[in-house]
C-alpha cells in the first residue's frame, strides 16, 4: 500500500507590522518553518516598519503608510480592499490559499472585513487585561455599560476559529470572557532552536562582565518600572540591561519616566538602556539572568528563547503563559504581578543557584511540532472539504 505524501498547502500569515518585537518574530518563524516543510507560506504586513531580518520569506506589504484615510471606517475599508485585491492577484496562478493565520489585533479585524476564509486567529494576550484597559477608571453603572459593550464586541469579533498560544489563555477566553468561537484549541508558538543558538553566537556589543537582562519593548504593559524597583531592592551589583525600543509617543514618554525613576532610585549608573537590536540573542545568551516583569502576556517568547539559549529566567506570574513555561523546579522563580520585593528575592535566588534547564521540557516549543499541529488542526476542521 502506498501512502500519499502530505499535500502542499498555501498559507497566508498576517501581521500589523514587522517592528522588532517577539510576536512579529513568531510570525516569521511560522513562515520559515512552513516553507522548510515544503509549503507555500507568505507574510502579509499591513504597514511599516519592517525591522526584522526576513530572509527568504515572501513579504507582501499592504500599504507603505499606516493610515489610508483619517476616518477610521474608511481606513479599514481601504485596507480590506487592498488585502482582497492582493490575495486575488496571488491566487491568479490557480492555487488558492488553504488558510490564513492572523497574528495581531488589526489583522484580526481586517482579515474578517476582507472576507478571507478560513482564518485562524492566533490569540496572543490576556483579553481580560485588554478589557480592563478599555473600561479604564469608569465606575458604577457607566463602568458596567462600558464593560458589557466591549465584551459584546469581543464576542462578536472572536466567534470564528481561535488558536490560543497558552492553555490558560484558552480557559480565560471561554470561561471568563464567555467567547463561543466556531473552534478553539491551544498550539504553542514555534521556535527554531538551531537558528536561535546560531544567532546567539554572533558578535554583539554586549557588556563584557555579567549582567541582568530584560529584552522587551519599553511600554507600560512590560512594567520596566517594576523591574527597576525590584533591582534597587535586590542590592545586586551586576548591571541591569534594558534591551528594547519604543513604537509610539506613549512609549517614548514611558521611557523618559523610566530613566528618571532609575535616577530617583539611585541605580542610574548601573542601568543601561541599550535600545532595539535586530539580533537580541547574543545579549540573551551572555546574560547571567533574564528577568521579566510584565503585567500580562500570551506566551512570552523571550522566556522560552532564554531557556533555549541556556539563560536562567525569573518572571512575574502574569496572565498568561509564564506558569506553563516555568514548570517543575523552575516554577519557584515565578513571583506575583506588581510585587517588587518578590521579584527581587527571585533575582537574588536565581543568581545564587539555578536548577539545570531540562531541554526535554522545551521540545513542545519546537517549530516542527507547532506547524504540524496547525496542519493537523486544519485537516480536522476542513480536510474533507479541500
Amino acid at each position: 500500500m502506498t501512502i500519499d505524501p502530505p499535500k502542499k498547502r498555501r498559507i497566508g500569515l498576517f501581521v500589523d507590522s514587522l517592528m522588532g518585537g517577539g510576536a512579529e518574530r513568531v510570525a516569521l518563524n511560522f513562515a520559515e518553518t512552513f516553507i522548510a516543510l515544503g509549503h507555500d507560506a507568505r507574510v502579509f504586513v499591513l504597514h511599516p516598519p519592517i525591522e526584522h531580518e526576513v530572509g527568504h520569506v515572501p513579504i507582501h506589504l499592504i500599504s507603505d503608510r499606516e493610515r489610508l484615510a483619517d476616518w477610521r471606517p474608511l481606513n479599514k475599508w481601504r485596507y480590506a480592499r487592498r488585502i482582497r485585491k492582493l490575495v486575488r492577484e496571488i491566487e491568479a496562478d490557480g492555487t488558492r490559499f488553504d488558510f490564513f493565520i492572523s497574528n495581531a489585533e488589526d489583522s484580526d479585524r481586517l482579515t474578517r472585513l476582507a472576507g478571507l476564509d478560513p482564518v485562524f486567529i492566533r490569540y496572543r494576550n490576556s483579553l481580560i487585561h485588554f478589557l480592563n484597559a478599555k473600561v479604564g477608571k469608569a465606575t458604577g453603572f457607566k463602568r458596567h455599560l462600558r464593560r458589557m459593550r466591549w465584551l459584546n464586541k469581543f464576542r462578536e469579533r472572536y466567534n470564528g476559529h481561535i488558536v490560543t498560544v497558552s492553555k490558560a489563555l484558552q480557559t480565560e477566553l471561554v470561561e471568563t470572557v464567555g467567547l463561543k468561537p466556531a473552534s478553539i484549541t491551544t498550539i504553542y508558538n514555534p521556535f527554531d532552536f538551531d537558528r536561535l543558538r546560531q544567532l546567539g553566537e554572533e558578535q554583539a556589543d554586549t557588556p563584557q562582565s555579567p549582567y541582568i537582562l530584560y529584552a522587551a519593548r519599553i511600554t507600560p504593559r512590560k512594567r520596566q518600572d517594576l523591574l527597576l524597583k525590584a533591582y534597587a531592592l535586590s542590592k545586586i551589583e551586576l548591571p541591569l540591561v534594558l534591551l528594547g525600543g519604543t513604537s509610539c509617543a506613549e512609549d517614548e514618554a514611558f521611557e523618559r519616566r523610566m530613566r528618571t525613576l532609575a535616577t530617583e532610585l539611585g541605580i542610574a549608573d548601573r542601568v543601561l538602556f541599550a535600545g532595539f537590536h535586530r539580533n537580541p540573542y547574543p545579549w540573551i545568551r551572555r546574560a547571567a539572568l533574564f528577568a521579566m516583569s510584565s503585567d500580562s502576556e500570551g506566551l512570552p517568547t523571550v522566556l522560552i528563547e532564554s531557556l533555549i539559549l541556556g539563560t536562567p529566567v525569573v518572571s512575574t506570574d502574569c496572565p498568561t503563559g509564564p506558569s506553563e513555561i516555568l514548570v517543575g523546579p523552575l516554577a519557584s522563580f515565578l513571583s506575583p504581578v506588581d510585587d517588587a520585593e518578590g521579584l527581587a528575592e527571585n533575582m537574588r535566588k536565581a543568581l545564587a543557584a539555578y536548577p539545570p534547564i531540562d531541554t526535554a521540557m522545551l521540545e513542545r516549543f519546537r517549530c516542527e511540532a507547532t506547524i504540524r499541529a496547525y496542519l493537523a488542526h486544519f485537516e480536522t476542521l476542513f480536510g474533507k472539504t479541500q
